[in-house]
């Protein structure tokens, strides 16, 4: 019998008997982050004959794609290790995606996977149809990314499949992993071009006054990686637990999320509980330099302190107090995750522009319940790549931050549908200058696009004068986001035995 994804998460108990098979056919680092510190993504273009790129998907991808099965076992693994004061080595983490491309080249129909943005792919969406409003009439939303002729060479053209790869440094170096990256360069001469290799590393920040404590952030210096939909009861134990909030108080942030967000049955597999989801790649450039320029000129505008001007910016302040809770950062480890936009619903803490409540508006979307709100929700699995700069203090022992060159975030994320998904939170929300002040015209009020990574351009903000005051008025800034989109690709993560089939 097929599981029911749409169970409450806080009764899906993978250790269980009725996941076992869903695990073990499903793609690792979709139900949660697989936690490795380096990573490699290939993308790949298709030349050679149709059964030979079928044969090499099938012995020589297949074995090595990690599952949800095999990430899980490796993390109750990793986590006796701790226990016992020992490490454990998981190894090689492989991922392998497929696009709409992809699959036709496979003599596959893509239009089995129903999703528009999908089959159209990412460099082809020029415009965005929205939800309806009224009688039949549409949202239309055009795409604010820069044009396909504006990215990176390697993703302007065709792309089939993104193989990644992520490990951890062992006894020094990655040699595993690069070793790896060649192995496949070599398999695939005759069938296939590597177009792009992606690199990508965690970045972590001492915790002061905590020796040998770390905290991942950003290439801006923010805290990141926080406020994930979880989706199974051991995960939403020990979020509850982290935020001292057992059991968790009525009117809180419900991080909870049913399976059917990011998974979808895989149409090409007939074997049981053999699961899916649709993968969303963009490479972001951030500029430093011109991002804090940008924020010190914000403070000086608004005659705030850069601190706070930087928290107006992303909705949170560098160590990851969210502006709801003061307009200082907090002292402590941990980072407070249980708060409502809808507590402030004029926008006088946490602006309505703001990063974070353009991405996860959190109670404020016009006309729609929480719940509907919360189904737009994304998995998001991003990586940084790039030199740190020396300003944000990475540990010296592990980077060499004075080694200049371009610097940013690998954004990944999975959902169950893209359009109502990510394309729905980047057009209707995040691109979106009326987004969240509502919907329809005559209601209207001109909030500007998300400062951090809205692709509009010369579009200002309205920026509160002082924190939750109500009589303090606003000033009116042109942020322009110092984001800039490189490339990327819309994708198909398919189950394991589809891959071994194939």
């Amino acid at each position: 019998m097929a599981i029911n994804l749409k169970v409450s998460a806080r009764q899906v108990d993978l250790g269980s008997g009725d996941y076992p098979a869903m695990l073990d056919n499903l793609q690792a680092n979709i139900l949660a982050s697989h936690g490795r510190n380096h990573a490699r993504h290939l993308f790949i273009r298709f030349t050679g004959d149709r059964a030979a790129v079928r044969a090499w998907i099938r012995t020589k991808v297949a074995p090595d794609v990690t599952s949800a099965g095999d990430q899980r076992r490796q993390s109750e693994q990793r986590a006796e290790a701790k226990g016992a004061g020992t490490t454990f080595d998981g190894g090689l983490v492989t991922g392998f995606f497929l696009s709409a491309a992809g699959y036709t080249y496979l003599g596959l129909d893509p239009k089995r996977l129903p999703s528009t943005a999908f089959l159209k792919g990412m460099k082809n969406r020029d415009k965005f149809i929205g939800p309806e409003l009224a009688l039949g009439v549409h949202l239309k939303l055009r795409n604010r990314d820069p044009a396909p002729a504006q990215w990176e060479a390697g993703f302007q053209g065709v792309i089939h499949a993104l193989l990644t790869l992520a490990d951890d440094e062992v006894d020094g170096d990655l040699s595993r992993l690069l070793n790896k990256v060649e192995q496949h360069r070599e398999e695939l001469a005759g069938i296939g071009t590597i177009t792009h290799v992606q690199d990508g590393r965690v970045l972590r920040r001492p915790i002061p006054g905590q020796p040998g404590r770390f905290e991942p952030i950003e290439h801006f210096g923010y805290f990141d990686g926080i406020s994930q939909p979880l989706f199974t009861r051991k995960d939403l134990e020990d979020y509850d637990k982290d935020q001292g909030r057992v059991p968790p108080q009525a009117g809180d942030w419900d991080p909870a999320a049913s399976l059917d967000l990011i998974l979808t049955a895989d149409p090409f597999a007939t074997a049981p509980d053999a699961y899916g989801s649709f993968f969303v790649y963009r490479k972001l450039e951030q500029d430093y330099d011109l991002f804090h320029q940008r924020v010190a000129a914000l403070a000086d505008e608004v005659d705030i302190p850069p601190y706070l001007a930087g928290a107006y910016v992303v909705g949170r302040f560098v160590d990851g107090t969210p502006l709801t809770a003061g307009q200082v950062p907090s002292i402590g480890l941990e980072v407070e995750n249980h708060f409502m936009h809808s507590s402030d619903k004029k926008g006088l803490k946490c602006p309505m522009h703001a990063h974070i409540r353009k991405a996860n508006p959190r109670g404020t979307t016009p006309q729609t319940t929480l719940q509907e709100e919360a189904a737009r929700r994304i998995a998001r699995r991003g990586i940084p790549y790039g030199k740190p700069h020396p300003d944000i203090k990475c540990d010296p022992d592990e980077y060499d931050s004075q080694e200049a060159g371009p610097r940013g975030l690998v954004f990944m994320c999975f959902q169950s549908n893209i359009e109502d998904q990510f394309e729905f939170i980047q057009r209707v929300w995040i691109d979106n200058n009326e987004f969240p002040s509502g919907l329809i015209p005559f209601f209207q009020r001109n909030t500007g696009d998300d400062p951090l990574i809205g692709q509009d351009e010369d579009e200002a903000q309205h920026w509160p004068r002082y924190w939750n005051n109500p009589n303090g008025g606003t000033v009116e800034f042109d942020f322009d986001s110092a984001v800039t989109l490189k490339g990327g690709e819309y994708f198909y993560a398919p189950s394991k035995p589809f891959l071994s089939s194939v």
